[in-house]
């Protein structure tokens, strides 16, 4: 730990990462967790970080992984502009070297994944792209001994980016492991891009709340979307379609369900509009994005950008109760997939630059992985 390697972004000058020693990790706060990383994922945030050379432009990008509704706010609270050098990522799997004296829960040799908070809480020593990294308890969750750490580490950004917009956001019913208590397919939750790993995450997470999911993909994505979960709960459509939107209001009371909520996974102008006017169709109401939102939307929705740190630093959260109940068992049972499939694209921090790069040129239904 002493020895730590990481890979550095050094300045906001769209410099290359540079691979050297990185933070101390061989003192965790009480709360914390010390891991040996063995894999991690590529985000939007991190080669949009690397690649932008002013705050302004920074802070923008990380809503959408981290989901702050203002510039202006984030500069405000002090989470802008990065110290540098600093260390990204927010994707970790691996195992389990050291813990703080109030986490009981976790121990040496225990394989994990967690969420890193290192881009707005707690700085370098809490990015993923290093050797060994350091946790939060509260987003930390055990890897189960028959998964793959390459598969596992698609989920951790994902899970609590998708529980805050259901669960904190939206304030629905909290997924259960256990199938006998969902009892609602009667209620109907739309989350717009299932082939992304945040709308993956939130299918999943919507469909074991005991909700019916209507979701958005294109046609090739369709099988991708339906496997989810159980295909009986899942409806897609495909965004394409002239008149998605009318299609996607007309099927839900036709079918005999009432609208629960909306929740936009893909975050661009068209998909938030397309949203809003569902969620305008049902009366209105609170629709979660992962990007700031357009400001002239229809007055009855109320449309937020999701704050995805809140499960790693508001106890009690709901997306905290969902790392803690939820996706341990969900993990070991089987039924939280690690969607969307890994690619990877290599070993060793000097292959995280050039899995930024191939991030940049677009991805689609699967996540890059580097192993460490």
């Amino acid at each position: 730990m002493e020895n730590n390697q990481a890979a550095f972004i050094l300045a906001a000058d769209n410099s290359p990462l540079q691979v050297g020693p990185g933070p101390d990790q061989s003192r965790p706060a009480a709360d914390e967790i010390v891991v040996k990383v063995a894999a991690v994922a590529i985000n939007p945030s991190e080669w949009k970080v690397c690649s932008t050379a002013t705050v302004q432009d920074a802070g923008h990008t990380l809503c959408a992984d981290y989901g702050w509704l203002t510039i202006l706010q984030m500069k405000e609270f002090g989470y802008l502009p990065l110290e540098y050098p600093h260390v990204l990522g927010s994707d970790v799997a691996g195992t389990v070297v050291k813990v703080g004296n109030e986490v009981k829960r976790f121990k040496a040799g225990d394989r994990v994944i967690g969420h890193c908070l290192g881009l707005l809480y707690g700085g370098a020593k809490h990015g993923a792209f290093q050797n060994f990294t350091t946790l939060r308890e509260a987003v930390t969750a055990p890897v189960p001994e028959t998964a793959r750490f390459e598969d596992a580490v698609v989920l951790p950004l994902a899970i609590s980016t998708a529980s805050v917009g259901l669960f904190d956001d939206l304030k629905l019913r909290l997924p259960s492991v256990d199938p006998i208590e969902q009892k609602h397919r009667d209620e109907v939750v739309l989350v717009w891009g299932a082939a992304s790993s945040m709308g993956s995450a939130a299918v999943q997470l919507a469909v074991a709340a005991g909700y019916h999911v209507v979701t958005t993909a294109s046609a090739k994505n369709h099988e991708y979307a339906r496997g989810l979960a159980s295909g009986k709960h899942i409806t897609v459509f495909d965004y394409h379609a002239v008149d998605v939107v009318g299609e996607i209001i007309e099927s839900i009371p036709s079918r005999g369900r009432r609208f629960a909520g909306a929740y936009d996974c893909v975050g661009l102008e068209d998909s938030t509009r397309a949203c809003a006017a569902v969620v305008h169709a049902f009366g209105g109401g609170v629709l979660p994005s992962v990007l700031p939102p357009p400001a002239d939307l229809p007055a009855d929705v109320q449309a937020i950008c999701v704050n995805a740190i809140r499960p790693g630093t508001v106890p009690g959260s709901p997306g905290s109760r969902v790392w803690r109940e939820y996706v341990p068992g969900a993990l070991a049972k089987g039924s939280l997939r690690t969607r969307p499939e890994p690619e990877v694209v290599g070993t060793g921090l000097d292959k995280i630059e050039g899995a930024l790069n191939l991030h940049k040129a677009g991805v689609s239904a699967k996540k890059l992985v580097v192993l460490l």
